[in-house]
């Protein structure tokens, strides 16, 4: 009997190590929103939305931007502006074709609905905004511009209204979906990458998807 348990551990042990936990989920979050807070230099307020459906009400833009990807491969020559390191990040994704085969997987999955906790760390100041609370600003006849004059009215700023989709992961690369807006036509979506590395998931690029 203790080798048959014996056994039974050691059959487990990879898929234990492996698993991908949603504390896991939250940390790369966590950190990838740092990473934009950096970049705004400056105070900010992130709104994240409480659950988010692109498969059905809403279009990720993740099939069009695996499409670019594709092309860029054939032709040889970027397709899609970036700097130096959004090139270098675009070979890495070239090289190891698992990365595709994720953003995929990914778009797929968003067809579902998707809930976020308030499991960031206190530090990042997260506001949850509820579907109804959403709904009633931004739903209606009223304009758009109107609509942001609300949400700023009611999160001052600078505030950001921040989407962030379910994790794909294979259990050494990870991948989710991201969106930041902060006015009618200011907003960008993208892909964010991460990988583990010593038993810690290690942020390596973001693929842009659309931009305002």
């Amino acid at each position: 009997m203790r080798k048959v348990i014996i056994g039974l551990l050691l059959f487990l042990a990879p898929a234990w190590l492996c698993a991908q936990t949603e504390q896991d989920n939250y940390d790369m979050y966590a950190q990838y929103l740092r990473l934009v807070k950096t970049d705004i230099e400056g105070n900010a307020n992130f709104v994240v939305r409480e659950s988010t459906d692109y498969g059905r009400s809403n279009y990720s833009g993740i099939s069009r931007s695996v499409e670019i990807l594709h092309r860029w491969y054939e032709d040889g020559q970027p397709s899609v502006p970036g700097n130096a390191q959004y090139q270098t990040f675009l070979r890495k994704i070239k090289e190891d074709t698992t990365l595709i085969g994720l953003m995929v997987q990914l778009d797929e999955k968003m067809s579902q609905r998707f809930v976020v906790e308030n499991r960031f760390p206190p530090d990042l100041h997260i506001t949850i905004i509820s579907d109804e609370a959403y709904h009633k600003i931004f739903s209606g006849r009223g304009s758009v511009f109107k609509a942001w004059g609300k949400f700023d009215k009611k999160y001052p700023g600078p505030a950001y209204i921040i989407n962030l989709s379910a994790v794909v992961s294979d259990g050494k690369r990870a991948l989710f979906y991201f969106s930041r807006a902060w006015a009618a036509l200011a907003g960008y979506t993208s892909v964010v990458f991460f990988e583990k590395e010593n038993g810690q998931w290690i942020y390596v690029g973001t693929n842009n998807v659309f931009k305002s």
